[in-house]
């Protein structure tokens, strides 16, 4: 049926089907050298594997799709449990700042993030940063699927460097809005200085109301060494909550990874409160953390 559809096809039409298929395999050669945008997909693939379970808390049809035909990743996902609670985490936060209103939603290092066609938030734009390599492969992958969004602005660049508050302006965020910030999978990656820069950049940018989440590791952790597939961390904080005090946030917490959890039968994450802690508590020590923050005046 499929070659039959093909043949029906005028001669221009089947040579321009088959140029696009070429660069499309071209495009995810190129992000497969690229070391930093290949981690996207074994976490694309943890949610594939996660949508496929009958119990499934993140619905995410597109994720198999977005694995760019890495299908082996399937059977060697990234950790499934806290991946799908990631995942799961920022889709709680955005929905709760859409409840109140916010209809901005801005995904730093958002490699294969496909909320803007899951979610079925039709009044609500989303902005996804991340490098040019690896929109270079997204795109062709994503050209037909319809947006369950307003509208989808992609921005690339390199953060930690490029110069972030010009490039969401130019793409047309709105400062003097509220907005949900997903940091998801990406502060490890960057410089102590670049994270200190972003964390102004993100502070200038987020109106009251805004609120953001990233998960990390400790100072330690990362000093002693860690990566993932390859890439090494950069940096690793003790006091990110007090990184988002200094720039705005009003209320900030930090939360040990093994004090938050998924409720399959609520299909919701679960906190518990004896896992948040401070710098003091932190220091010397290795860890996963979930940080969030909020900027509520």
């Amino acid at each position: 049926q499929a070659r039959l559809c093909l043949n029906s096809l005028s001669r221009p039409a089947r040579m321009h089907r088959a140029l696009l298929a070429v660069l499309c395999e071209l495009s995810m050669a190129q992000t497969l050298r690229d070391p930093h945008a290949y981690t996207a997909l074994p976490i694309a693939a943890a949610r594939a594997v996660e949508a496929s379970r009958h119990d499934a808390v993140v619905s995410d049809p597109l994720a198999r799709k977005l694995l760019a035909g890495e299908n082996h990743l399937m059977k060697n996902s990234a950790n499934l449990e806290h991946m799908t609670k990631r995942a799961l985490l920022g889709d709680e936060l955005v929905l709760e700042g859409h409840g109140r209103g916010v209809r901005q939603v801005v995904s730093l290092g958002a490699g294969m993030d496909s909320r803007a066609f899951r979610m079925g938030l039709f009044d609500t734009t989303f902005f996804e940063v991340d490098r040019k390599q690896l929109f270079e492969a997204k795109e062709p992958l994503i050209s037909d699927v319809p947006l369950q969004c307003e509208r989808r602005q992609v921005v690339a660049g390199n953060l930690g460097k490029m110069d972030l508050v010009a490039e969401l302006e130019r793409a047309g965020f709105d400062r003097f809005r509220p907005s949900v910030w997903l940091l998801e999978g990406l502060v490890p990656y960057i410089t102590r200085d670049g994270m200190e820069r972003l964390a102004v950049e993100i502070g200038r940018l987020a109106a009251p109301g805004s609120s953001l989440w990233h998960d990390c590791f400790t100072e330690t952790s990362v000093r002693k060494g860690m990566g993932f597939y390859g890439v090494k961390y950069e940096s690793g904080f003790d006091d990110y909550d007090e990184l988002w005090h200094e720039n705005g946030f009003n209320h900030a917490e930090m939360i040990l990874a093994e004090g938050v959890w998924v409720d399959r039968y609520r299909k919701a994450t679960e906190v518990d409160a004896r896992y948040r802690v401070t710098s003091g508590y932190l220091r010397g020590r290795q860890g996963a953390l979930i940080v969030r923050a909020w900027k509520t005046e």
